[in-house]
């Protein structure tokens, strides 16, 4: 039972980026880390006390899988659900930062070189970033992370910039101490303009939170945050990897040295309620999708979502 944790989540239904419906839930997670786990589904038998002690759904993230699984499937004892599906992306922190840019085509790593000097150019002269890991550093780093996240569109749309509550702040204290958690920033004439926060569990350094200023997304200051973290992470004995967590991207594919199949399943359990829940979250999805696919063709997608961020 040690492998699972209850926890209450938020079941959300959205269109695109706009939030419909919302259900709380209590879940029964899996905490192991994907890299662990098989590349099949597990079985109903294998889940600790199925739909015990009022639980609503039991939930594997970034379960391995080698090919697409239907998404959804009305099962004996449960309702087996698949929101998404990804790849997932890591970077293996061995041989060395200087042996890693080996990865990168000549082509790439010169795209890095000109982003590096473009904002070097512009900072005038030089790049300003920090590494944030003792105890006396997370708040600062903290209060600047802030700074950027209240700026971003996940924290105006999504509403899942970086925490702001105690709670979450006492926990990256609590990492500190122990030498798990890693922040960093990147500047500009001493503002905060972009940050990553990843804690570290059991030697894998999480890609946690992450946000950068709008108003300066034309120099890549992700990017090159990214690349002054990594180039930090490699340098750390006790981090083994890099884990870009759940969902796809170009900034992720980019810099990761590996990738698998993933998909987030859920198992429901078998009532008409959640049956109708799961219906809702699927259709929206699609929706979404099919409107994604007429803005595409249309050429305007790009247009769109810069304009619908601007105004959340």
């Amino acid at each position: 039972m040690e492998k699972w944790s209850r926890q209450s989540i938020n079941f959300t239904v959205r269109l695109g980026e706009i939030r419909l419906l919302t259900w709380p839930l209590s879940a029964c997670v899996l905490k192991r880390h994907f890299t662990e786990l098989p590349t099949h589904p597990v079985v109903l038998a294998e889940l600790p006390e199925f739909f015990g002690n009022s639980i609503d759904v039991v939930m594997i993230r970034s379960h391995p899988i080698e090919s697409p699984l239907p998404r959804l499937n009305i099962l004996p004892q449960a309702i087996r659900y698949i929101p998404s599906s990804y790849q997932r992306y890591w970077v293996v922190l061995n041989g060395g930062f200087e042996n890693y840019l080996k990865k990168f085509s000549a082509k790439s790593r010169n795209t890095l070189l000109r982003k590096i000097k473009k904002f070097s150019e512009f900072s005038g002269g030089e790049i300003d970033w920090k590494e944030y890991r003792k105890p006396e550093e997370v708040h600062e780093f903290h209060k600047l992370a802030m700074e950027v996240s209240l700026k971003t569109y996940q924290e105006r749309l999504l509403d899942c910039g970086l925490p702001s509550d105690q709670q979450f702040q006492e926990s990256m204290l609590e990492l500190a101490a122990a030498d798990n958690v890693r922040g960093y920033i990147l500047f500009f004439q001493k503002k905060p303009v972009a940050y990553i926060y990843c804690p570290v569990h059991d030697e894998i350094a999480l890609y946690e939170y992450v946000g950068h200023d709008p108003e300066y997304q034309r120099w890549s200051p992700g990017t090159l945050l990214q690349y002054y973290a990594l180039q930090c992470l490699f340098a750390a004995n006790h981090v083994k990897i890099f884990d870009f967590t759940e969902g796809e991207g170009a900034h992720k594919a980019f810099f990761a040295t590996n990738a698998q199949h993933c998909a987030d399943i859920y198992y429901f359990r078998r009532t008409w309620r959640n049956l109708i829940k799961v219906a809702l979250h699927a259709g929206s999805d699609e929706l979404s999708r099919g409107v994604v696919w007429v803005l595409e063709g249309l050429g305007v997608k790009a247009t769109i979502k810069k304009l619908f961020r601007s105004r959340a």
